[in-house]
C-alpha cells in the first residue's frame, strides 16, 4: 500500500487528460465543419466570379446583345441589324419597335 496514493493520483491525472482530449477533439471537429463550409462558400464565389468574367467578356463583345436576343427570343427577326439602336443614331429614332441597344458607339 506504499504506492496507493501515487496510483490514485496518476489515475486522476490520466482521467483529466482523457476528458481534456475529448473536449479538444470536439472543438476541433466543430472547427473542421466550419472550415469545410467556408471552403464550399469560397468555391461557390470563385465559380460565380468565373461566370461574371465570362459575362463581362461577352458584354464587351459588340455581338453580345445579338447573342442574348438569339438565346431568349426563339422567333427569327428579319432585318435585325436595323433595329439595333446605337449612340450615334439615337436622334434618328423612327421605329417604335426597338429590340436591342448597342452600348458601343462606332
Amino acid at each position: 500500500m506504499k504506492y496507493a496514493k501515487h496510483i490514485v493520483f496518476f489515475l486522476l491525472i490520466n482521467l483529466v487528460i482523457v476528458f481534456l482530449a475529448i473536449f479538444l477533439g470536439n472543438l476541433t471537429r466543430k472547427l473542421e465543419i466550419n472550415n469545410n463550409l467556408t471552403e464550399k462558400n469560397i468555391q461557390k464565389e470563385k465559380d460565380q466570379l468565373k461566370i461574371n468574367i465570362i459575362e463581362y467578356a461577352y458584354y464587351n463583345n459588340p455581338n453580345y446583345l445579338k447573342k442574348l436576343h438569339d438565346i431568349y427570343f426563339s422567333y427569327e427577326e428579319e432585318d435585325l441589324q436595323n433595329k439595333i439602336l446605337d449612340f450615334s443614331n439615337i436622334s434618328n429614332l423612327k421605329n417604335n419597335k426597338i429590340i436591342l441597344v448597342n452600348l458601343k458607339s462606332k
